[in-house]
């Protein structure tokens, strides 16, 4: 045994001794009952929930075993303000008294070194301050040794880990309430801890909140603004309500507007930095690794609440695995949240705030570009994959998109789960684009996101979405891509019934397919004219038109198919039944067996056999078309193929069925906005009329 190891054993053996003398001589001969919870905020709100599951913690504490749980939630969200509010009126159960310490684990100066706690705890207990022990594990020994039959309530407040609350934790019959940003799973795993997540106040804690603080009525609609503006985090909504409350003749609706233009300033109390909103975020910022710190960064460049790994990786521009790993660091410290499996979400201050640090980075621009370049790439390879048909008819057909972190999509439910996960909010990306003076990828985009955008039934948005891409279209100097812009803003323009502007747009198509001599092009302008003239009444007109796009002869058995679709609908409009069933044969013909288009052509030909007073065979052939819809078809097709249904359900006297298909109809149709809504809720209310009298 070597010289240093016997001196070692025997300091450690001293040591042994002393804790062993504190621990049996240094306990008071009446311990003492400490009551240190400091003062809480008044006008506290909500969170009953949270509330009845600390209550439930009192339960458990005849087990003879410490009750631990921890509170945690992002910076601002009220954690010890619910902790103090529960321990207040829970600490009656504790006979043996209440110990606090705000850790500081986020805040100025470093966070409390545990054996400094135990100290102060030591010495609550009525342990004199000169027989603390000096090491923090004796410390510990002693500080376990006097909880062992007490039932004390200790509150650990504002911990950065883990780490620093397990020299903390008794093990005696009482109860340890801890706080953080951290998201303390090691805690729940390791110790058992209930673990009570803590999200942002609801619309109605939040307007109570500011009521509570103002302590006078206010603007109910003032106080909505204000109650988003400070995204229902408790701090800022307790600072700007305040700031309201001690000023005179300050109205709430003029510090929203303070608001809008001075953020940070008016989120915050001078000479407090406890009390602006900014600073609480800096102290949670600074705890972040360099390349944690980059993606949050980087989260403040998105324009869209909810994003995902991929979208983090090409942000970062970095390999998936790494970027769900960032992900997790980040949402450990409450400075995202998980939105779904692989997603995330950040609340609106807290992206502002990566917003503003994310200007002093110089390849910012890069970022946003990088971003909005994988998007639009992955949304036309969706786009093409749910309708192949318009491969060389749509207007970013010739642009040329190069993501690094490239996606496959296998068939049309993959790309409709991509489009609905990353492309959601597919006009904030367009907006984006035209914002940052991407023509190209803001035409790309504007494109394939007023198709799906449509589909889900938002006109105004989409509207506006095709607009942009007309307008990137016309600055890059493309007249087809224009062209082919202007037709899709002239279908959504028929979709919501506006007939003159749709007419107006695809005249004016008309003109610029026929100075370009494109023939596919002319065939669709035409294919459009010829379905508003149908829409309208006009068959006649209808007819020429369509037989125009027929001489083109355009490419496609599907588009070919689709003006077959459109003739047999105008002689079905002029009553002709015959040659309305001779072109929705020839419709179908022209797809293939398991083609989901055949849909639209057994539609066509139960238009004409209803035309023809064959309801019972109209009824056949619609029962067809609704039962080879494919999932990803637009719903409104759906809606009509069921008034068709109806229809002749009414004809044959089958009236409950009949109302049942209109009754759906109509609900897709009115979800939808859809100008034909109005026309079947009169001959609903007619036939239900019909059938009750």
């Amino acid at each position: 045994m070597h010289t240093n190891d016997l001196g070692e054993n025997h300091g450690n053996a001293v040591q042994a001794a002393y804790v062993a003398h504190l621990s049996v001589g240094a306990v008071p001969d009446r311990p003492a009952v400490p009551r240190q919870l400091p003062f809480a905020s008044p006008g506290f709100v909500g969170r009953a929930g949270h509330l009845a599951v600390l209550d439930r913690l009192t339960t458990a504490l005849d087990t003879g075993t410490t009750v631990l749980a921890a509170v945690v939630g992002t910076a601002g969200v009220g954690k010890t303000s619910l902790v103090l509010r529960w321990a207040r009126e829970a600490q009656r159960h504790f006979p043996d008294g209440t110990l606090y310490v705000n850790l500081r684990g986020y805040g100025p100066g470093g966070p409390v070194a545990p054996g400094d706690v135990l100290a102060d705890f030591l010495v609550a207990l009525g342990i004199p301050p000169e027989r603390v022990p000096p090491r923090q594990e004796a410390r510990a020994a002693l500080y376990r040794s006097l909880l062992a039959d007490r039932r004390v309530l200790v509150v650990l407040d504002n911990a950065n880990g883990a780490g620093q609350l397990r020299p903390l934790l008794p093990a005696g019959p009482g109860c340890v309430v801890v706080t953080s940003r951290s998201d303390l799973v090691g805690l729940e795993i390791g110790e058992g801890a209930v673990r009570i997540p803590l999200p942002l106040l609801s619309d109605s804690e939040a307007r109570e909140l500011v009521g509570a603080v103002l302590k006078r009525p206010a603007e109910t609609a003032a106080v909505a603004e204000l109650v988003d503006a400070c995204a229902r985090l408790p701090l800022a909504l307790r600072i700007a309500a305040g700031r309201v409350a001690t000023t005179p003749h300050l109205t709430v609706a003029q510090l929203v507007a303070e608001l809008r233009a001075q953020r940070w300033e008016v989120l915050s109390v001078p000479d407090d930095e406890q009390q602006a909103v900014r600073t609480v975020f800096d102290w949670s910022y600074r705890r972040l690794r360099p390349e944690e710190a980059l993606l949050f960064r980087r989260i403040g460049l998105l324009p869209v609440e909810s994003f995902g790994v991929l979208t983090s990786a090409v942000l970062c521009d970095v390999e998936p695995h790494t970027a769900r790993t960032l992900l997790a660091g980040l949402a450990a410290q409450h400075l995202v949240e998980p939105a779904g499996k692989d997603r995330y979400t950040c609340h609106d201050l807290l992206r502002a705030y990566a917003a503003d640090l994310a200007e002093r980075d110089e390849d910012r621009d890069e970022a946003v570009h990088r971003l909005l370049d994988w998007v639009a790439h992955h949304a036309r390879k969706a786009f093409l994959t749910l309708f192949p048909e318009y491969a060389d008819l749509h207007a970013g057909a010739q642009i040329v998109t190069s993501p690094r972190l490239e996606l496959r999509f296998d068939g049309k439910a993959d790309a409709w789960a991509w489009v609905e996960a990353e492309f959601g909010n597919a006009a904030t990306y367009v907006r984006a684009a035209e914002r940052h003076n991407l023509p190209m990828i803001a035409m790309l985009l504007g494109d394939v996101a007023s198709a799906q955008l449509a589909l889900v039934g938002r006109f105004d948005e989409a509207l506006e979405v095709c607009g942009i891409g007309v307008r990137a279209a016309a600055a890059l100097g493309d007249r087809r891509a224009q062209c082919l812009m202007a037709q899709s803003l002239g279908q959504l323009w028929c979709v919501v019934g506006d007939w003159r502007r749709a007419e107006e747009v695809y005249r004016a198509n008309a003109v610029t397919a026929r100075e370009l001599g494109d023939t596919e092009l002319i065939a669709e302008v035409c294919v459009h004219l010829g379905w508003v003239a149908v829409e309208v009444g006009w068959h006649a007109d209808a007819l020429t038109h369509l037989h125009e796009a027929l001489a083109v002869r355009p490419r496609g058995a599907k588009r070919r198919s689709f003006i077959e679709f459109c003739l047999s609908a105008a002689h079905a409009g002029l009553g002709d039944h015959e040659r309305a069933l001779a072109h929705a044969e020839r419709s179908l013909r022209l797809l293939g067996e398991t083609d989901s288009h055949r849909s639209f052509a057994w539609q066509a030909m139960a238009r004409a056999r209803q035309v023809a007073g064959a309801h019972a065979e109209a009824a056949e052939l619609c029962e067809r078309a609704l039962a080879c819809e494919d999932h990803h078809d637009n719903p409104r097709n759906h809606a009509l193929r069921l008034d068709l249904l109806g229809e002749s359900l009414r004809h044959l006297g089958d009236t409950a069925r009949a109302l049942e298909c209109w009754r759906e109809a109509l609900r897709v149709l009115e979800e939808r906005g859809d100008h034909r809504a109005p026309d079947l809720r009169q001959r609903l209310a007619a036939l239900v009329s019909a059938d009750s009298g």
